[in-house]
């Protein structure tokens, strides 16, 4: 029965790309197959990274890659940090710079809507800590329907009130940042006392608000080799969280000069199997897994930093990714079109693997201040990029003729 009732869901997501290669409708109906479809609001969910279906911000991400195929491409997702500010210091943190300052709300609201223009339909919102900003629920409430929302948050004063709040403002989903199943590791890696219970409560709260409730989490070497990361998941299917976001450590904030942090492809290969063998099973023993080294694999949609996605930083630099350390502009000096466009001259399309982790020893050693020099040579440095020439599968198939 469940199978029926899925093919059912899948033919109906599938009819919006009826103008669409055949061969990416096919490979779309395959990919589908490593996904757990489910409700969240009445919606059909695929994961929290893109938009439930039916809704407007389902159509936003069709049209995004219509544009694409015509040629143009689309900040499909685009992440903003409203802040700086944190109480925590964590080891995973990409976050260089903790200067107190926050972008006025009226010119991220500007922002906001020049990127929902331009194609977005996933807005998500980090810092620092964004719940630290008093108007982070105004901010949130300046994204119309067109897309959807998602906050990263340690979980740092999220009540039971606030959850509710965020609701109301049209919060889809929130990503609470938890990194062991043991508090004192968590609370050791964060250098915040309290954190990890900080962060159940506010799982609690988050369900609580149905609000479709996510915890970030990354899979060290040390969590894999021990077991603890499949440990880890169980806990989570307990505290009934509707998805885990795994990430891998990248090289940057307190990791920048920890090269063994790195994963071997052994490794990845673990978590690319474990995005699989989680979602295939409804009665599995964790909850939904999006692996990011399975999704910025070749056999899925790559790494899109600077080509279908970019972030702004609290400071109002425009960079492909948060993890990758290149500012191509401010908004407080130019239009983000104007930036996007320039962005896209250096990254043209997707990359088959992950460009921050392909290109962290040459990021370093450039020790990019985000200044105005900088952003005047990246014509000249971007021939250093390690680029594949292969486009990932999912943008292969849609670039089809």
């Amino acid at each position: 029965m469940i199978d029926v009732i899925e093919n059912i869901v899948v033919s109906q997501i599938t009819h919006y790309f009826d103008d669409f290669p055949a061969s990416f409708r096919k490979y779309l109906v395959n990919r589908l197959k490593w996904e757990r479809l489910g409700l969240a609001n009445g919606k059909i969910v695929v994961n929290s990274y893109f938009p439930p279906f039916p809704s407007k911000a389902f159509k936003s991400a069709v049209e995004a890659w219509r544009s694409i195929m015509s040629g143009v491409n689309v900040p499909e997702i685009s992440t903003i940090a409203v802040t700086n500010r944190c109480p925590y210091n964590c080891d995973y943190c990409s976050v260089r710079d903790k200067t107190i300052h926050d972008l006025p709300r009226s010119l991220l609201v500007k922002i906001i809507q020049s990127l929902q223009e331009m194609g977005t339909y996933n807005v998500s919102l980090t810092g620092g800590e964004p719940l630290l900003r008093d108007d982070i629920e105004d901010i949130i409430n300046s994204v119309d329907s067109r897309s959807i929302v998602k906050l990263f948050s340690t979980g740092y004063t999220l009540t039971k009130e606030r959850a509710n709040a965020l609701k109301k403002a049209g919060l889809y989903s929130i990503n609470i940042s938890l990194h062991n199943s043991d508090p004192r590791k968590h609370d050791a890696g964060s250098r915040f006392e309290g954190a990890f219970e900080i962060a159940l409560n506010a799982i609690q709260n988050s369900k609580a608000a149905s609000l479709f409730t996510c915890v970030a989490t990354i899979a060290t070497k040390e969590r894999i080799i021990s077991g603890e990361l499949f440990h880890f998941l169980k806990f989570m299917k307990e505290l009934g969280v509707d998805e885990v976001t795994v990430f891998e450590p990248i090289p940057v904030g307190r990791l920048a000069f920890c090269d063994n942090a790195i994963l071997d492809e052994d490794e990845r290969v673990i978590l690319k199997r474990l995005h699989k063998n989680a979602n295939e099973k409804y009665k599995s023993d964790y909850p939904r897994v999006f692996a990011f080294p399975y999704l910025e694999s070749s056999e899925y949609m790559g790494c899109g930093a600077g080509s279908t996605r970019l972030h702004v930083t609290a400071l109002g630099e425009v960079l492909p990714c948060d993890f990758t350390h290149l500012s191509f502009g401010n908004i407080t000096e130019e239009d983000i079109k104007m930036i996007w466009e320039r962005m896209n001259k250096s990254f043209k399309k997707p990359c088959a693997s992950c460009f921050a982790l392909d290109n962290y020893k040459f990021l370093r050693e450039l020790n990019c201040t985000l200044s105005d020099t900088m952003n005047s040579h990246l014509s000249s440095i971007d021939k250093y990029f390690i680029r594949g020439e292969v486009l990932p599968d999912f943008y292969q198939n849609l670039l089809e003729s």
